[in-house]
């Protein structure tokens, strides 16, 4: 299931309505001169498609304009999608109308749109229509909650904005905005198809269980009687001893049980027959000690934990490239018999004079990527262990600290309450009234529902899904999938001649970025140089994508959209009047884009329609077939000139 585009509509003012027409399956060019409208229809479809804000640009469209609509087809499915322009001083409008049409020739006036839904509901209609499965569940790097994917995820792989096609540090539509980056690596997995319902609610189940056995064992560890006698009951009890009602202070390992006992009995003594002590040596002393060493403890503590998720991620890291390699030397064929053909080259299978060895060497460089892999493997449990461990001390030694914190406090406040009164008398029966609600603290705490020890059961449950993950999921499955389609990246790379395409390209999902293995190193895109790179890289992901998408049936809206790829060939200030002639070098460049474009969409299993926004026009009979609309003459535009005029 999936959907494309048949006409863009714009109601203007009274009783008016512009409407645009696309061919399915076909490629559909607007060429014209600058400031005709071509770039507000890409913004048109976002808006009509669900997007938070108004991303029409202020301007003749939106002064002219109160509202949008969208004819989308899936199969023998139409759906009519329309929404308002928002209503002065309104960032958006929160409402749109959504309903099945058996016309899709036939657009309804403004008048008569009964905007019958929300823009939340209307994303989930379109998404429903598209195929993505509202339900799952998707774990999002960097957030505590669980992401669903939707029709506006979708749209990362749809669309490809002026700013966008020739971004060497942008490939995908938003990718850009705040917290975009994460939630696209968390959705390409279920739009490729590496991830199914099952497998993402474990992964979600899995996060959250952990969360909670962290916190339990936080709550289980911050109960007084797992590290003994509280800071505040050791304080009261050096306070006692300062006044004469204990003989000598208890020593530091007293449990939380013995010295309740204590502080009870302390409430029994007669305070007339207790005699001041001699000094004793100054307790806050060696509190304050006793904090400087546990702090210097816990900071070799982090530093140390701190080394050990870097190696984690370093490792986690080199894990996911060795993977992202080794896949795509599997998927060249690299098996079997280490010396392969005797004269064949292992990338074009033809005979080549001197390739007797190569085969050989990717053979064995296979065999060292699957070593190393393993090897990695093997070492993060190791590491996830000792991260464990050292979590465990970081938290011992935190309570420590807390502990001291509350008894120097407590300390420090009998101190000067004590200091206050002159009768000793006086200041023994304030240690006692000071215990006393201190006890009685405690038995109102003792009264409450006692912390619940789930550790066990919860770490039963991680590891049942675990096991279940291990069993059913396919870590490798996303990168098999992506090794294939980088495959597929690289010959449309090379058929559009780009620099750095004799080297194998791949989709590199961790920066987000398109990346050449060179034999100097990786090459990611933002080193390349050259705006007909940029330009050429990005055409190319986005098609290997949509073939992608349209042969494995993924609920991705069959439609590509792009705002002047021809950008790079001609001057910033150019109007579009064709005053400006190509280098016969920068024409050729521009017509591989367009021949690659038309080389897919050719393909019988793809079925894709792409919508190009154009300064260019090209003399070439297949694009002038393509052109939907030429506006260049007076009055030609998106927003008609007499609709200007009757303002």
């Amino acid at each position: 299931m999936s959907f494309q585009i048949r006409h863009v509509v714009v109601y203007g003012r009274g009783e008016r309505v512009r409407k645009l027409t696309f061919e399915l399956g076909q490629l559909n060019i607007i060429t014209g001169s600058s400031r005709r409208g071509k770039s507000a229809i890409v913004t048109i479809i976002d808006y009509c498609l669900g997007s938070s804000g108004y991303p029409v640009k202020a301007g003749v469209t939106r002064d002219n304009s109160k509202g949008f609509g969208l004819m989308i087809v899936s199969g023998d499915r139409t759906m009519y999608v329309a929404r308002p322009a928002p209503e002065r001083l309104h960032k958006t409008a929160d409402r749109m109308y959504v309903s099945v049409v058996s016309d899709p020739e036939s657009i309804p006036a403004f008048d008569e749109l009964e905007f019958n839904t929300n823009v939340d509901t209307a994303r989930q209609i379109i998404g429903d229509l598209c195929g993505i499965d509202r339900s799952l569940r998707l774990p999002m790097p960097g957030t505590t909650g669980p992401l669903s994917p939707s029709i506006r995820h979708a749209l990362f792989f749809v669309i490809q904005e002026q700013n966008e096609i020739a971004n060497q540090d942008v490939l995908f539509h938003t990718q850009g905005d705040e917290h975009r980056p994460n939630a696209i690596r968390a959705v390409i997995p279920y739009f490729l198809g590496a991830v199914d319902t099952e497998y993402a609610t474990l992964s979600i189940r899995l996060r959250t269980l952990k969360r909670e056995l962290v916190a339990l064992r936080r709550a289980l560890g911050e109960r007084p009687a797992a590290l003994g006698a509280t800071g505040q009951a050791r304080a009261l009890l050096a306070e006692a001893a300062a006044v004469g009602l204990l003989d000598e202070l208890p020593p530091q390992s007293l449990h939380e049980s013995e010295a309740i006992g204590i502080l009870r009995r302390l409430l029994l003594v007669d305070i007339r027959s207790v005699q001041l002590p001699e000094a004793q040596g100054d307790q806050l002393t060696e509190l304050s000690r006793q904090r400087a060493q546990l702090r210097d403890r816990l900071s070799r503590l982090n530093i140390q934990l701190t080394r050990l998720r870097r190696a984690a991620i370093e490792n986690s890291d080199f894990a996911s490239e060795a993977s992202e390699q080794r896949a795509r030397l599997a998927s060249l064929g690299f098996f079997g018999d280490e010396d392969g053909p005797a004269r064949a080259c292992p990338l074009c299978g033809n005979d080549a004079p001197g390739a007797e060895g190569l085969w050989a060497d990717m053979h064995r460089e296979l065999l060292r990527l699957d070593s190393e892999i393993v090897a990695i493997r093997t070492d993060i449990p190791k590491i996830d262990e000792m991260v464990a461990l050292l979590a465990e001390q970081i938290q011992e030694v935190t309570q420590l600290l807390r502990a001291n914190k509350a008894e120097i406090d407590e300390l420090e406040a009998g101190i000067q309450a004590i200091t206050r009164l002159r009768d000793a008398e006086a200041r023994t029966a304030l240690i006692q009234g000071r215990i006393g609600f201190y006890l009685e603290m405690l038995d109102r705490r003792d009264q409450e529902a006692p912390i619940q020890d789930r550790t066990a059961e919860i770490e039963a449950e991680i590891a049942e899904i675990e096991a279940r993950l291990e069993e059913n999921g396919n870590p490798d499955l996303l990168s098999s999938f992506l090794a294939r389609i980088s495959q597929n990246l690289w010959e449309k790379a090379r058929r559009l001649e780009l620099e750095h395409s004799a080297w194998p390209i791949r989709l590199d999902l961790r920066r987000l970025t398109v990346v050449a293995d060179t034999r100097n190193g990786a090459v990611p895109l933002h080193e390349m140089g050259s705006g007909e790179n940029y330009v050429g890289y990005h055409v190319a992901t986005f098609l290997a994508l949509h073939e992608w998408f349209a042969m494995e049936d993924r609920p991705v809206p069959r439609i590509l959209i792009m705002d002047q790829p021809s950008q790079v060939w001609f001057p910033a200030d150019y109007a579009g009047d064709g005053s400006h002639v190509l280098p016969n070098d920068d024409r050729e460049a521009l017509v591989r884009i367009y021949q690659a474009v038309m080389e897919t969409i050719a393909r019988p299993e793809v079925d894709l329609q792409v919508i190009v926004m154009e300064h260019a026009d090209l003399e070439e009979q297949w694009f002038s077939d393509a052109v939907r609309y030429r506006w260049r003459a007076d009055g030609e535009a998106l927003i008609p000139a007499d609709w200007i005029e009757e303002n």
